[in-house]
Parts: structure tokens; sequence; C-alpha cells
């Protein structure tokens, strides 16, 4: 077990003079890299994003700033590690932390997300499949937000994976009245999908039990409701929901004639009403 004693500031330090050495020399480069390239405009559009470099100041108010950088970290103070090291700085940061460490804090959290969609993903080393961190900004997250801007933050989050699903999110009930109004009792991603055991609701039965929670009342007939209605990514096995599409693009079209006509013919209308009055002034002169 390591032994930290603790300053009147109420920081960690290590009593191990070589631990102590190790971690000036981790906090020092860290500051160095942040210092050179905090001072460009590519140095800046990093430190806004998961990286390597960290911006202290926001990793020290959020949530996790009061853990010490072992805690997480415990190897880079491992005999002969160097750290960090430039051979793995090419790569992604996010692509090479073990994230059961996470599992230490969050036990519930971490046991969901292994029932997901995502970790099945990542056991079949799909690209891209997200992990904690790719959803978490682990140094910069921030806690005790309220309801709307969590959804708010999660609508973008989930977007950057899910382009098409969030353009037509925000385009349906749902994602106007939550994400553009703000009424908070309306469904935002996770209300559907899941936050750790995310579930991808291809069927029926599962969509219901998910729909019942704020439609207590809808039976299965309920599911013919397109919440996501786009061609986009759709496989051609899913013939049902292509069916309704076809349905939801004729109406579209109907509707789009229908309104069409009626504006020409008012238009219609009252540009002959001009005409007679015109008639009628150019009669009385």
């Amino acid at each position: 077990m390591m032994k930290k004693k603790v300053d009147s500031m109420g920081n960690f330090f290590y009593k191990n003079p070589v631990k102590r050495k190790l971690l000036s020399k981790s906090l020092l480069l860290c500051f160095f890299y942040i210092l050179v390239c905090s001072s460009t405009i590519f140095g800046q559009e990093i430190l806004s994003k998961r990286s390597w470099l960290i911006d202290m100041g926001k990793f020290l108010s959020s949530s996790h700033g009061r853990l010490s950088c072992f805690e997480c970290h415990s190897d880079i103070e491992e005999k002969g590690v160097r750290h960090p090291d430039p051979k793995l700085l090419g790569r992604s940061s996010t692509l090479l932390f073990d994230y059961k460490k996470c599992e230490r804090c969050h036990p519930g959290e971490y046991q969901r997300y292994l029932k997901g969609v995502h970790a099945k993903a990542l056991m079949e080393r799909k690209k891209n499949a997200p992990t904690c961190g790719d959803c978490h900004v682990t140094h910069y997250v921030v806690s005790n937000q309220t309801r709307l801007e969590l959804g708010r933050w999660m609508t973008q989050m989930c977007g950057g994976c899910h382009p098409v699903e969030k353009r037509t999110y925000l385009e349906n009930y749902h994602g106007k009245t939550a994400a553009s109004l703000g009424y908070v009792a309306s469904a935002y991603c996770t209300d559907c999908h899941g936050a750790h055991t995310c579930l991808s609701l291809k069927k029926k039965e599962e969509a219901l039990e998910v729909c019942q929670k704020c439609h207590p009342n809808a039976q299965i007939r309920f599911m013919d409701f397109v919440i996501h209605a786009s061609k986009e990514g759709l496989k051609e096995e899913d013939v049902e929901k292509l069916k309704k599409l076809k349905v939801i693009r004729s109406v579209e079209i109907g509707f789009g004639i229908l309104v069409f006509f009626v504006l020409a013919f008012f238009y219609s209308h009252t540009l002959v009403w001009i005409f007679r009055k015109i008639h009628e002034w150019l009669k009385k002169d």
C-alpha cells in the first residue's frame, strides 16, 4: 500500500523520495506541454478536447479534481516507465486507458455498461466503439447539473457518433420540446436508450416497455410511431421501417402538394381581386 501524507493545504504527497521525484518530473513535463501548446491556436484546440494535455484549472474544478493522479493512473509510477511515453503520444489517450479502473468508484454504472450495445461493439472490436472516456470527458466532468443542462449536453455528445439520430430527434416532438424549448418532462436520449445499459430498441417489446414509462396506456400498436424518420444507415433487412418511411414520405409529398395548391388558389384569388379593383378605379376615371 502506498503511503501518502497530507500537507496543510490538503494536498497529497509521498514519503518516498523516488516517488516524489517522479511525480515532480511528470508534473513539470505536463505543465511544459501545456505552456508551449496553449500559446498556439493548435494547442488551444487540443486542450478543449480529450488529449494528453490537461488543463489543470478545469480539472481541479471538476468532479474528479479531488482525486490524485495516481488513483487512476497508478502505472505512471512503476519503475522504468517514462511518463508521458513518447511512443504513445501519437495514439489516442482515450483508447489506451483501462476503463475497468472506473469500476472501483462506479461499480453499478460499469456493470450496466457491460450489458449494453456499446460494450458489445467494443468486444467485437468494432471501429469507434465507445468507452467510458468517449462519453465522459473524465478530466473535466461536472456533476450536479440540472436535467436540462445534462439533456442538452447529452444530445450533443450522442450526436457526435449518431448524427442522423440527433437530427431526426431534434425534428421530432421529443427533441423540439426537450432540447429546444427546455421542457424537462420530455424525453432525452438516455430516457429511451439508457445511460449505461445502452439499448438499440429494435425489438417492439423492448421499445414498448420504455415508452410505457411516460405513456402508461401505450399498447403494441404504439410502436408503429417512427421516432428517427430517416433512411440513412438503415439496412435492407429492416423492411418494416422502410415501409413506414415510404408512407411518411408519401404523406409529406401529398401535404406539400395540397399546401402548394391552397396557397396558389388564394394568391391567385388575391391577384384577381387586385386587378378588379384597378379596373374599377380606371373605369371611374
